[in-house]
């Protein structure tokens, strides 16, 4: 993350030095920091993977992912070297102004592609992530990697704003430019306090998961009648000793109580409810709510009923409460007919 950072403020000082109409004598270093685009993408995934995994390593065949950048590196170098300082500052002017030969454009093109391309690997990542989360965990608030999704969004944003001002030429204007360096500054400042802020108060979330959680239960031997047996302990298991009230509920709690694997009770409540452990927990947590709003004490809020049934985020209780019922909390208040 801090590589990335500062090849951001590299590039966007030079972007900075090329408005104020100052350059290099020699021009074609201006190109050099144009090199880190073809590493974003390769930085980022790397950063997702080791946030993600916490048995993440870097290997020496993840260096092919630098290849791309080490060529355009060598290319740059050559051409700066080998070229007139005159005809390097006119390339330099042209690359501000636009009027490039075609190859440029279509080596814009690549570095676009190349930067989405490890974008999409790592919201993948992510998302295998939050679905191990859904499947272990009956509360991810706080675990949840908000803000890395954050970080992955706000980097395709910029990804689109660099396109539309590389491929659009009626924004090739000072007003555009000027607009996309101020989006692009409170994003970057945003997204850095947003991160300092996540890991100095819950410096958990980098404990990461290991790559063979996500691993399913592709050749489990569950008989039919397992599954039903299990289905039906799970059940009395969760009505009659109510463990969903505990807040902090994981899979390993419900799986030591029925005497079962973690992956057993994972494919239990998958395959038998169609549904993940998180969504299986919150239901019941919801049907309490319920069950507490229809009650006698009419001064009771939802808040009250919330924290009582077992969640602990009004956030999540809110998005799951919507989901599992079709209603807000509120209007689900509201249509009780005392």
């Amino acid at each position: 993350m801090a590589l990335i950072c500062l090849m951001f403020a590299l590039n966007m000082t030079d972007f900075a030095l090329r408005m104020g109409g100052l350059t290099f004598p020699l021009a074609s270093l201006h190109l050099l920091d144009d090199c880190f685009f073809f590493l974003y993408g390769p930085l980022i995934y790397f950063y997702t993977q080791g946030v993600v995994y916490a048995d993440f390593t870097f290997k020496g065949r993840d260096a092919l992912h630098l290849i791309p950048f080490l060529i355009v590196f060598a290319v740059f170098v050559a051409h700066m070297l080998s070229t007139d300082p005159m005809v390097q500052q006119e390339f330099a002017n042209q690359l501000f102004l636009g009027g490039l030969p075609g190859w440029v454009s279509v080596l814009s093109l690549t570095i676009y592609a190349d930067i989405l391309l490890y974008l999409f690997f790592s919201w993948r990542t992510l998302r295998s992530y939050q679905a191990v989360l859904k499947d272990s965990y009956s509360a991810i608030h706080g675990i949840n990697l908000d803000w890395l999704r954050f970080m992955i969004r706000t980097f395709f944003g910029i990804t689109l704003i660099g396109m539309i001002n590389s491929f659009v030429p009626v924004f090739h204007n000072l007003v555009f430019l000027f607009a996309s360096v101020i989006v692009l500054l409170l994003l970057s400042f945003y997204f850095s306090n947003l991160v300092l802020v996540k890991a100095l108060n819950q410096p958990a979330i980098f404990s990461g998961i290991r790559k063979e959680e996500t691993v399913k239960y592709a050749l489990s031997n569950l008989a039919p009648e397992q599954l039903e047996r299990y289905k039906r302990e799970l059940l009395l298991l969760m009505e009659e000793d109510r463990l969903f009230l505990d807040p902090e509920l994981k899979s390993t709690d419900l799986a030591g109580e029925l005497g079962i694997s973690v992956k057993t009770l994972s494919q239990v409540v998958n395959q038998g409810f169609d549904r993940n452990f998180f969504d299986f927990v919150n239901s019941f947590r919801c049907e309490e709510v319920k069950r507490i709003l229809r009650g006698p004490d009419r001064q009771i809020t939802i808040l009250e009923a919330m924290f009582a049934s077992g969640f602990n985020s009004k956030s999540s209780f809110n998005k799951e409460f919507k989901k599992l019922t079709g209603q807000t909390p509120s209007e689900y208040k509201k249509s009780i007919v005392r």
